[in-house]
């Protein structure tokens, strides 16, 4: 009888222990988020006449990814979280409401806001000792109304170097300082403010 109560307890704590062990062992997120900065512009009320705004988001990159690096000889591949299109449509549609414009759906605007995401990635060199991580973020802002068409090119690059090898902390870091560089080179801008009012009617 003792016996078989011993058993019994050596199961039950063989089985808690592999499950102590199997959520000790949980995959590391291969996800970084990343949450843009509030925009800080004036409101502009003339703005509010002007036109109603479709504004879409495009990623025209080859791959899904933001960055890849090695661990234990493996790649690891990192993806955005919003994905990179919706990350921009975000900001974009943020940075026009804080100016007075009015977004509206596609079968009410009178000009189309597309946002292409032409680069958006972290490319990681690792050695013996030392990595180097640099990142691009290349943006194409096109306003698209009845009378004409501009085009706004935005973007930031960064470069990082450190000791030993990069991981996803490191390319968070210089990821997210990338991003926010565009985003408030966006926030900033009044070219695309001037061309809506020039060519949607």
């Amino acid at each position: 009888m003792l016996i078989k109560k011993m058993q019994r307890f050596s199961l039950i704590s063989i089985a808690a222990a592999s499950l102590f062990l199997t959520a000790c062992q949980s995959p590391t997120s291969n996800t970084i988020t990343f949450t843009p900065p509030a925009p800080t512009a004036q409101f502009n009320t003339a703005n509010q006449n002007s036109a109603l705004l479709n504004v879409f988001a495009r990623d025209l990159r080859a791959q899904p990814e933001i960055s890849s690096y090695t661990s234990g000889g493996s790649v690891i591949k990192l993806t955005a979280s919003p994905s990179v299109s919706q990350l921009f449509q975000q900001v974009v549609q943020q940075d026009l409401n804080s100016k007075g414009f009015r977004i509206a759906p596609p079968s009410n605007a009178n000009a189309n806001i597309a946002v292409n995401v032409k680069d958006f990635y972290a490319k990681v060199e690792q050695g013996d000792l030392r990595y180097k991580i640099s990142s691009n973020i290349q943006l194409e802002i096109q306003v698209q109304g009845s009378a004409g068409q501009y085009t706004k090119n935005i973007g930031a690059t960064r470069t990082q170097e450190g000791a030993f090898s990069a991981k996803k902390p490191e390319i968070q870091k210089v990821l997210t300082e990338t991003v926010n560089e565009v985003i408030q080179a966006i926030y900033q801008d009044q070219e695309i403010s001037q061309a809506i009012h020039q060519y949607a009617r």
